[in-house]
């Protein structure tokens, strides 16, 4: 074989350093393995437990990392479901890190006091990995080992129920829109976090409503220039730096930190 063509099977794995890039990967894996497989003209059955076993992985990562990334804005600390951090973060029951990802992401919505539409969304989304999670009845043991033991290492019971059928057209469709809800959360309260984040850091800084006209873009001059040419043609400038809705006569600011720039409402 070629130079050429065996350089691709040398992987850097150490690149890949956090766990949003590993949930990145399993996605395009069981994307992959639901397109390419079909190719063989086999049956899923084949490899339908480690194949699940991606899915739900993908699916604990992405609940932790969500979870993660709300608690740190919340002013409100504590856990509902896990006594502590290191619980959470140990666990593979996706039921309880779906329970925890609800509480936490309400009580942001409700601390930063955003619209109602936002929640609405996300419970639209939010019905399909509850009934995605039923379908998969993911605990520790399950798609990983055949059955459950005890702390002596005994048999307790099977992992998985004997009868147990699950349709992968369904569970692809619903993890595909999934996507939406664990990037989408993210993004939708992104107006809110950027906000957070820039006050953090510019303690100085006393104006500002709590929110952001956008998500925080990245700071060059000439993309600067064009993001006043466009806030010109949607608002009122009122001066270099000033711009106000006159269907709700709120005001926005720029501001520039740390190589981004913050559309703020004052």
């Amino acid at each position: 074989m070629h130079k050429l063509n065996t350089d691709k099977y040398i992987t850097y794995v150490g690149y890949t350093y956090n766990n949003i890039q590993i949930w990145g990967q399993y996605e395009k894996m069981v994307d992959f393995l639901f397109d390419e497989f079909p190719k063989t003209n086999k049956r899923f059955d084949e490899i339908a437990q480690p194949f699940l076993f991606i899915i739900s992985h993908a699916i604990e990562l992405a609940l932790k990392e969500n979870i993660k990334f709300f608690q740190n804005y919340n002013i409100t600390k504590h856990l509902t479901k896990f006594e502590n951090w290191p619980l959470l973060l140990k666990s593979h029951d996706l039921a309880l890190l779906t329970s925890e990802f609800k509480i936490i992401f309400y009580r942001f919505h409700k601390q930063v006091k955003a619209p109602k539409e936002l929640k609405d969304e996300f419970n639209e989304y939010f019905k399909i990995l509850t009934s995605l999670i039923k379908i998969l009845e993911r605990s520790t043991e399950t798609y990983r080992y055949s059955e459950k033991l005890d702390i002596n290492g005994y048999h307790i019971k099977a992992s998985i129920k004997t009868q147990k059928k699950i349709n992968l057209l369904d569970v692809k469709s619903m993890f595909n829109a999934l996507k939406n809800l664990f990037t989408g959360a993210v993004n939708a309260m992104g107006i809110y976090t950027d906000y957070i984040d820039f006050k953090k850091n510019n303690t100085n800084y006393k104006k500002g409503k709590g929110k952001l006209y956008c998500q925080r873009l990245h700071y060059t001059e000439h993309f600067l220039e064009n993001i006043k040419a466009t806030l010109d043609k949607d608002l009122i400038r009122i001066n270099e730096n000033l711009w106000t809705n006159p269907s709700n006569y709120k005001n926005y600011e720029i501001q520039i930190w740390n190589k981004d720039i913050y559309i703020i409402e004052i």
